[in-house]
């Protein structure tokens, strides 16, 4: 009876400790608006990283599916910050930025809900502004030894968009890109893994990259 009873805490020990459907961590996504506009219908642009969003994973880096019901706090929430987040999580695919709240509220509800148990709605906008803020990532490319990215851009290698970015957060991000017209890859997505609290960056459990070796970096003209 006590090695069946020791069997089967030893089986429910392993179910608990194997179980990676619920909410670890979050990826803070960024993208570069003139790789990702090559395959979305982009009605605005920028020349730094915009967010993508702050997405709620498991511990195995999966997307988590929306846990949000409708919350008359959001959209209040979300008020004080518009400024910021019109410059720093801009809807580059959105015609009508009079109503990007909407879009912003579809952000939680998809992405950020799952972990509604560790950070309410304003929290979770406040922390991907100074999260975007913190990494600065078209500085730190462009800053970096390693790259530095040219003004007019160019072609790098992607173990140098790495270097510069784990320079800055101490850990590997995950790089996304698109194959343009031209057969080249080109940068669309940073992917950067922070902690359950959005506050401090981790190393992500994935570590596949979808780019080639060779990464082109694409500078639209300067905004203010």
């Amino acid at each position: 009876m006590k090695i069946k009873a020791s069997c089967l805490f030893l089986l429910a020990l392993l179910a608990t400790t194997c179980d990676s459907s619920g909410f670890d961590h979050f990826w803070l996504v960024q993208v570069w608006p003139s790789g990702y506009c090559l395959q979305a219908n982009c009605y605005h642009t920028s020349d730094r990283f915009i967010i993508h969003g702050l997405w709620a994973v498991n511990v195995v880096d999966e997307t988590l599916p929306a846990a949000g019901k409708r919350d008359p706090t959001i959209r209040p929430s979300i008020k004080p910050l518009r400024k910021d987040l019109m410059h720093y999580w801009l809807p580059l695919n959105k015609n009508n930025l009079s109503r990007a709240e909407n879009f912003w509220i579809y952000q939680w509800k998809k992405h950020g809900s799952a972990a509604k148990e560790f950070i309410q709605p304003r929290d979770y906008f406040q922390m991907a502004l100074q999260l975007a803020k913190d990494t600065d990532l078209r500085n730190t490319l462009q800053n970096h030894e390693a790259v530095p990215i040219l003004p007019d851009g160019g072609s790098y290698n992607k173990r140098d968009y790495k270097a510069a970015i784990k320079n800055k957060t101490g850990h590997d991000p995950l790089l996304e890109c698109v194959k343009g017209d031209d057969g080249i890859s080109h940068l669309k997505e940073v992917i950067i893994c922070v902690d359950d609290q959005a506050q401090s960056f981790i190393q992500c459990a994935k570590q596949k990259d979808r780019c080639y070796s060779d990464i082109m970096f694409d500078v639209p003209p300067r905004t203010n």
